[in-house]
């Protein structure tokens, strides 16, 4: 009977240790929960609303009477319309950049014939997408190379 302990006993204490090891290695090497990303900052969609954010913000950091947050409002209007503006142009002038890249990218002997067809795809989707966001400043300025055909 001692016999029969010890043998049986052997091997409940191995499978054990194994059951227990398997459990330390798993708590180890197990995926950590991520933390969750801060929200992106919402950008104001427009100067109006860029102004009425910026005002506050220096309100609330300068402590600044009513007279004064109306001397801010009425110096912030042009600094927004003159922010706004040039985001469009250069978020246009970004969207060419790419547009002159495809076409670089076509010309170059690096691409397979496959590889070709798709980028032809990608072309046409950044231009109707360039059409679509930036129509007055495409309609403004005809000579754009944005034609239908890579070079």
């Amino acid at each position: 009977m001692t016999r029969f302990i010890q043998h049986y006993g052997i091997l409940v204490l191995s499978l054990l240790t194994l059951f227990a090891s398997g459990l330390c290695i798993g708590r180890l090497t197990a995926r950590r929960p991520q933390p969750a990303m801060l929200p992106a900052l919402d950008t104001p969609a427009g100067p109006e609303s860029w102004v009425a954010a910026a005002s506050r913000g220096l309100v609330r950091d300068l402590h600044l009477d009513e007279a004064q947050e109306l001397q801010v409002r009425q110096q912030l209007e042009p600094v927004a319309l003159a922010i706004f503006t040039d985001q469009e142009r250069v978020l246009f002038q970004m969207h060419l950049r790419l547009l002159e890249l495809h076409d670089t990218l076509a010309k170059a002997d690096s691409l397979d014939q496959d590889q070709l067809e798709r980028l032809v795809v990608s072309r046409a989707k950044l231009r109707e997408l360039i059409i679509r966001k930036f129509p007055l400043r495409v309609r403004d300025n005809p000579a754009l190379a944005i034609g239908n055909e890579s070079k």
